[in-house]
Protein backbone atom coordinates (compact mmCIF):
# COMPACT_ATOMS: atom_id res chain seq x y z
CA UNK A 1 0.00 0.00 0.00
CA UNK A 2 1.15 3.34 -1.34
CA UNK A 3 0.55 6.48 0.97
CA UNK A 4 2.19 10.28 -0.08
CA UNK A 5 4.78 12.25 1.47
CA UNK A 6 3.31 14.35 4.86
CA UNK A 7 4.52 17.88 5.20
CA UNK A 8 3.42 17.35 9.15
CA UNK A 9 6.61 15.43 9.78
CA UNK A 10 9.08 18.20 7.87
CA UNK A 11 8.84 20.95 10.81
CA UNK A 12 12.19 21.84 13.09
CA UNK A 13 14.32 24.65 14.39
CA UNK A 14 14.08 27.80 12.48
CA UNK A 15 16.39 30.78 13.42
CA UNK A 16 14.34 34.32 13.24
CA UNK A 17 14.30 35.54 9.81
CA UNK A 18 15.31 32.06 8.16
CA UNK A 19 14.16 30.90 5.55
CA UNK A 20 16.64 28.04 3.91
CA UNK A 21 19.00 27.36 5.89
CA UNK A 22 17.95 23.84 6.92
CA UNK A 23 16.18 20.82 5.38
CA UNK A 24 12.11 21.46 6.56
CA UNK A 25 12.52 24.58 4.83
CA UNK A 26 12.66 23.07 1.54
CA UNK A 27 11.63 19.34 1.34
CA UNK A 28 8.32 19.25 -0.11
CA UNK A 29 5.82 16.48 -0.33
CA UNK A 30 4.22 14.34 -3.28
CA UNK A 31 2.23 12.24 -4.23
CA UNK A 32 3.75 9.66 -6.58
CA UNK A 33 0.42 8.59 -8.65
CA UNK A 34 0.04 12.15 -9.58
CA UNK A 35 3.50 12.99 -10.73
CA UNK A 36 7.01 11.92 -10.34
CA UNK A 37 9.44 14.87 -9.06
CA UNK A 38 12.37 15.82 -10.09
CA UNK A 39 15.77 16.21 -7.87
CA UNK A 40 15.98 14.03 -5.00
CA UNK A 41 13.07 11.96 -3.39
CA UNK A 42 12.85 10.25 -0.58
CA UNK A 43 10.56 7.02 -0.25
CA UNK A 44 9.92 4.86 2.92
CA UNK A 45 9.70 1.07 3.01
CA UNK A 46 7.46 0.89 5.58
CA UNK A 47 8.64 -3.05 6.91
CA UNK A 48 9.59 -5.60 9.19
CA UNK A 49 8.05 -8.57 8.08
CA UNK A 50 10.95 -10.15 6.13
CA UNK A 51 13.39 -9.40 9.96
CA UNK A 52 9.76 -11.59 11.34
CA UNK A 53 10.80 -14.25 8.50
CA UNK A 54 14.51 -14.61 9.26
CA UNK A 55 13.71 -14.23 13.22
CA UNK A 56 15.26 -11.18 13.87
CA UNK A 57 14.07 -8.50 16.06
CA UNK A 58 11.04 -6.49 15.02
CA UNK A 59 10.65 -2.56 15.12
CA UNK A 60 12.02 -1.78 11.51
CA UNK A 61 8.48 -0.98 10.30
CA UNK A 62 9.10 2.40 12.22
CA UNK A 63 12.43 3.35 10.54
CA UNK A 64 11.71 5.28 7.67
CA UNK A 65 10.02 8.17 9.81
CA UNK A 66 12.79 8.07 12.32
CA UNK A 67 14.87 8.95 9.72
CA UNK A 68 13.12 11.70 8.58
CA UNK A 69 12.86 13.60 11.72
CA UNK A 70 16.86 12.74 12.26
CA UNK A 71 16.93 15.07 8.58
CA UNK A 72 14.64 18.11 9.29
CA UNK A 73 17.38 20.17 10.92
CA UNK A 74 20.19 19.26 8.69
CA UNK A 75 21.87 22.32 7.47
CA UNK A 76 21.63 23.46 3.53
CA UNK A 77 24.81 23.63 1.73
CA UNK A 78 23.21 23.04 -2.20
CA UNK A 79 21.68 25.91 -4.61
CA UNK A 80 18.08 26.60 -5.13
CA UNK A 81 17.90 24.26 -8.21
CA UNK A 82 18.42 21.28 -5.93
CA UNK A 83 14.54 19.64 -4.98
CA UNK A 84 14.51 17.15 -2.36
CA UNK A 85 10.89 15.78 -2.13
CA UNK A 86 9.28 13.51 0.38
CA UNK A 87 7.31 10.47 -1.77
CA UNK A 88 5.81 8.79 1.19
CA UNK A 89 6.06 5.30 2.16
CA UNK A 90 5.05 1.39 0.44
CA UNK A 91 4.12 0.25 3.70
CA UNK A 92 3.32 -3.34 3.78
CA UNK A 93 -0.25 -4.77 4.53
CA UNK A 94 -0.17 -7.63 7.15
CA UNK A 95 1.94 -10.34 5.54
CA UNK A 96 2.00 -9.31 2.23
CA UNK A 97 5.43 -8.61 1.45
CA UNK A 98 5.97 -9.55 -1.67
CA UNK A 99 3.08 -6.97 -3.13
CA UNK A 100 4.58 -4.42 -1.31
CA UNK A 101 8.33 -5.23 -2.69
CA UNK A 102 6.64 -5.06 -6.81
CA UNK A 103 5.13 -1.93 -5.63
CA UNK A 104 8.38 -0.79 -4.44
CA UNK A 105 10.25 -1.65 -7.26
CA UNK A 106 7.58 -0.18 -9.86
CA UNK A 107 8.49 3.16 -8.23
CA UNK A 108 11.80 3.03 -8.04
CA UNK A 109 12.12 1.97 -11.80
CA UNK A 110 9.14 5.16 -12.44
CA UNK A 111 11.62 7.67 -10.51
CA UNK A 112 15.14 6.44 -12.72
CA UNK A 113 13.30 6.80 -16.06
CA UNK A 114 12.52 10.79 -14.98
CA UNK A 115 16.33 11.01 -13.82
CA UNK A 116 15.59 11.33 -9.96
CA UNK A 117 17.57 10.19 -7.49
CA UNK A 118 15.69 7.97 -5.77
CA UNK A 119 16.61 7.53 -1.67
CA UNK A 120 14.67 4.53 0.03
CA UNK A 121 14.70 4.45 3.56
CA UNK A 122 13.74 1.15 5.29
CA UNK A 123 12.54 -0.78 7.18
CA UNK A 124 14.15 -4.23 7.27
CA UNK A 125 16.81 -4.83 4.52
CA UNK A 126 14.13 -6.80 2.60
CA UNK A 127 13.93 -3.22 0.99
CA UNK A 128 16.78 -4.26 -1.14
CA UNK A 129 15.15 -6.65 -3.48
CA UNK A 130 12.59 -4.05 -4.33
CA UNK A 131 15.38 -1.65 -4.81
CA UNK A 132 18.03 -3.86 -7.14
CA UNK A 133 14.62 -5.23 -8.76
CA UNK A 134 13.77 -1.41 -9.89
CA UNK A 135 17.05 -0.57 -10.63
CA UNK A 136 17.59 -3.73 -12.94
CA UNK A 137 13.82 -3.67 -14.72
CA UNK A 138 14.74 -0.14 -16.22
CA UNK A 139 18.46 -1.51 -17.21
CA UNK A 140 17.60 -5.30 -18.38
CA UNK A 141 20.42 -5.17 -20.91
CA UNK A 142 22.73 -3.25 -18.96
CA UNK A 143 25.71 -4.67 -16.25
CA UNK A 144 23.79 -3.53 -12.99
CA UNK A 145 26.22 -3.90 -9.70
CA UNK A 146 25.12 -3.23 -6.24
CA UNK A 147 27.40 -2.43 -3.70
CA UNK A 148 26.25 -3.80 -0.28
CA UNK A 149 27.65 -2.32 3.37
CA UNK A 150 26.39 -5.06 5.66
CA UNK A 151 28.44 -7.76 7.73
CA UNK A 152 25.99 -10.64 5.85
CA UNK A 153 26.18 -11.63 2.50
CA UNK A 154 22.02 -11.74 2.44
CA UNK A 155 22.21 -15.09 0.21
CA UNK A 156 20.10 -17.22 2.14
CA UNK A 157 17.59 -19.72 0.77
CA UNK A 158 14.28 -18.70 1.04
CA UNK A 159 11.50 -21.83 0.45
CA UNK A 160 8.90 -20.09 2.77
CA UNK A 161 8.56 -16.65 1.03
CA UNK A 162 11.52 -13.62 0.65
CA UNK A 163 12.75 -12.41 4.26
CA UNK A 164 15.93 -9.64 4.83
CA UNK A 165 18.59 -12.02 4.63
CA UNK A 166 17.45 -13.65 1.22
CA UNK A 167 17.72 -10.22 -1.50
CA UNK A 168 21.02 -10.78 -2.79
CA UNK A 169 19.69 -14.80 -3.78
CA UNK A 170 16.17 -13.77 -5.55
CA UNK A 171 18.12 -11.00 -7.09
CA UNK A 172 21.17 -13.64 -8.75
CA UNK A 173 17.95 -16.26 -9.25
CA UNK A 174 15.85 -13.47 -11.10
CA UNK A 175 18.43 -11.45 -13.25
CA UNK A 176 21.23 -12.51 -15.17
CA UNK A 177 22.80 -8.74 -15.28
CA UNK A 178 22.88 -8.99 -11.27
CA UNK A 179 26.20 -7.96 -9.82
CA UNK A 180 27.29 -7.76 -6.44
CA UNK A 181 30.21 -6.31 -3.86
CA UNK A 182 29.30 -6.98 -0.24
CA UNK A 183 31.70 -4.61 1.75
CA UNK A 184 32.52 -5.23 5.15
CA UNK A 185 31.41 -9.23 5.41
CA UNK A 186 31.77 -11.13 8.72
CA UNK A 187 32.84 -14.77 8.12
CA UNK A 188 31.01 -15.67 12.05
CA UNK A 189 27.72 -14.72 10.87
CA UNK A 190 27.73 -16.09 7.04
CA UNK A 191 27.66 -19.94 6.32
CA UNK A 192 30.07 -21.47 4.22
CA UNK A 193 27.73 -22.52 1.48
CA UNK A 194 27.14 -18.76 1.04
CA UNK A 195 31.12 -18.12 0.18
CA UNK A 196 30.83 -20.96 -2.32
CA UNK A 197 27.98 -19.29 -3.77
CA UNK A 198 29.95 -16.17 -4.01
CA UNK A 199 32.64 -17.92 -5.44
CA UNK A 200 30.56 -20.07 -8.02
CA UNK A 201 28.91 -16.42 -9.09
CA UNK A 202 32.46 -15.36 -9.59
CA UNK A 203 32.23 -12.33 -7.39
CA UNK A 204 33.84 -10.57 -4.83
CA UNK A 205 33.19 -9.20 -1.72
CA UNK A 206 35.21 -7.34 1.26
CA UNK A 207 35.56 -8.34 4.49
CA UNK A 208 34.83 -6.57 7.71
CA UNK A 209 38.80 -7.31 8.32
CA UNK A 210 39.29 -5.73 5.30
CA UNK A 211 37.50 -2.77 5.60
CA UNK A 212 39.08 -2.03 9.01
CA UNK A 213 42.85 -2.92 8.14
CA UNK A 214 42.88 -1.93 4.31
CA UNK A 215 44.14 1.61 3.36
CA UNK A 216 41.44 3.72 1.87
CA UNK A 217 43.39 4.02 -1.27
CA UNK A 218 43.73 -0.13 -1.33
CA UNK A 219 40.01 -0.38 -0.57
CA UNK A 220 39.00 1.98 -3.02
CA UNK A 221 40.94 0.30 -5.87
CA UNK A 222 39.13 -2.83 -5.21
CA UNK A 223 35.79 -0.76 -5.40
CA UNK A 224 36.55 1.04 -8.67
CA UNK A 225 37.73 -2.33 -10.42
CA UNK A 226 33.96 -3.52 -9.57
CA UNK A 227 32.32 0.22 -10.37
CA UNK A 228 34.46 0.38 -13.96
CA UNK A 229 32.87 -2.76 -14.85
CA UNK A 230 29.44 -1.98 -14.53
CA UNK A 231 26.80 0.22 -16.37
CA UNK A 232 24.76 1.33 -13.69
CA UNK A 233 25.19 1.18 -9.81
CA UNK A 234 22.87 1.13 -6.72
CA UNK A 235 23.86 1.09 -3.06
CA UNK A 236 22.32 0.05 0.16
CA UNK A 237 23.91 0.80 3.55
CA UNK A 238 22.86 -1.91 5.95
CA UNK A 239 23.76 -0.01 9.51
CA UNK A 240 24.24 -2.88 11.02
CA UNK A 241 27.55 -2.43 9.23
CA UNK A 242 28.96 -0.41 12.10
CA UNK A 243 29.18 -1.36 15.21
CA UNK A 244 26.59 -1.12 18.16
CA UNK A 245 28.61 1.65 19.96
CA UNK A 246 27.36 4.01 17.14
CA UNK A 247 23.78 2.10 15.91
CA UNK A 248 22.36 0.31 18.79
CA UNK A 249 18.74 0.88 16.83
CA UNK A 250 19.17 -1.76 14.34
CA UNK A 251 17.59 -5.03 13.58
CA UNK A 252 20.96 -7.37 14.45
CA UNK A 253 23.13 -5.60 16.66
CA UNK A 254 26.80 -5.69 15.44
CA UNK A 255 29.92 -6.24 18.49
CA UNK A 256 32.25 -6.22 15.36
CA UNK A 257 31.42 -3.08 13.47
CA UNK A 258 32.81 0.07 11.32
CA UNK A 259 32.35 3.42 11.95
CA UNK A 260 30.83 6.02 10.20
CA UNK A 261 34.68 7.13 9.22
CA UNK A 262 35.27 3.86 8.17
CA UNK A 263 32.71 3.94 5.16
CA UNK A 264 31.97 7.42 4.56
CA UNK A 265 35.11 8.12 2.11
CA UNK A 266 34.27 4.99 0.57
CA UNK A 267 30.47 6.15 -0.81
CA UNK A 268 31.79 9.37 -1.23
CA UNK A 269 34.23 8.17 -4.20
CA UNK A 270 31.41 5.46 -5.06
CA UNK A 271 29.06 8.71 -5.82
CA UNK A 272 31.65 10.55 -8.10
CA UNK A 273 31.87 7.72 -10.64
CA UNK A 274 28.59 8.95 -12.16
CA UNK A 275 27.50 5.27 -12.20
CA UNK A 276 25.01 5.62 -9.21
CA UNK A 277 21.22 5.77 -10.17
CA UNK A 278 19.64 5.15 -6.51
CA UNK A 279 20.72 4.67 -2.98
CA UNK A 280 18.82 2.49 0.27
CA UNK A 281 19.29 2.67 3.91
CA UNK A 282 18.10 -0.12 6.09
CA UNK A 283 17.96 -1.81 9.06
CA UNK A 284 16.73 0.85 10.98
CA UNK A 285 14.75 0.28 14.16
CA UNK A 286 13.81 3.23 16.23
CA UNK A 287 12.57 0.42 19.26
CA UNK A 288 16.04 -0.01 19.98
CA UNK A 289 17.49 3.18 19.50
CA UNK A 290 18.51 6.33 21.61
CA UNK A 291 18.60 8.66 18.67
CA UNK A 292 22.19 7.73 17.57
CA UNK A 293 20.94 5.40 14.85
CA UNK A 294 18.59 7.24 13.30
CA UNK A 295 21.39 10.24 13.19
CA UNK A 296 23.64 7.83 11.63
CA UNK A 297 21.89 7.54 8.70
CA UNK A 298 20.57 10.72 8.55
CA UNK A 299 24.16 11.92 8.29
CA UNK A 300 24.63 9.13 4.97
CA UNK A 301 21.36 10.71 3.41
CA UNK A 302 22.49 14.47 3.74
CA UNK A 303 26.26 12.89 2.43
CA UNK A 304 24.93 11.24 -0.40
CA UNK A 305 22.63 14.46 -1.54
CA UNK A 306 25.72 17.11 -1.26
CA UNK A 307 28.23 14.82 -3.23
CA UNK A 308 26.01 14.56 -5.81
CA UNK A 309 25.03 18.13 -6.09
CA UNK A 310 28.52 19.00 -5.33
CA UNK A 311 30.17 16.13 -6.87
Amino acid sequence: MYRPGNQSIWKGRQDPGSTRDVWHQVVQTADLNAQIPDGFCFLGFCSDVGVKRNLGRAGAVDGPDAIRKAMVNLAIHFDENTKLTDVGDVVVSGDQLENAQKELARYTTSMIKNDTFSILMGGGHEISYAHGKGVLDTFPNEKVGMINFDPHFDLRAYPQGAHSGSWARQLFDEYENFHYLPIGINEAVNIASMFEFMRKKNQSFISMEELLGESEEDLLARIDYFIDQMDKVCVTLDLDVFSAGVAPGVSAANPYGALPHHIKPLIKKILQSGKVVSFDVAEMSPEYDDGRTAKLAASFVYDVVNRKTNP
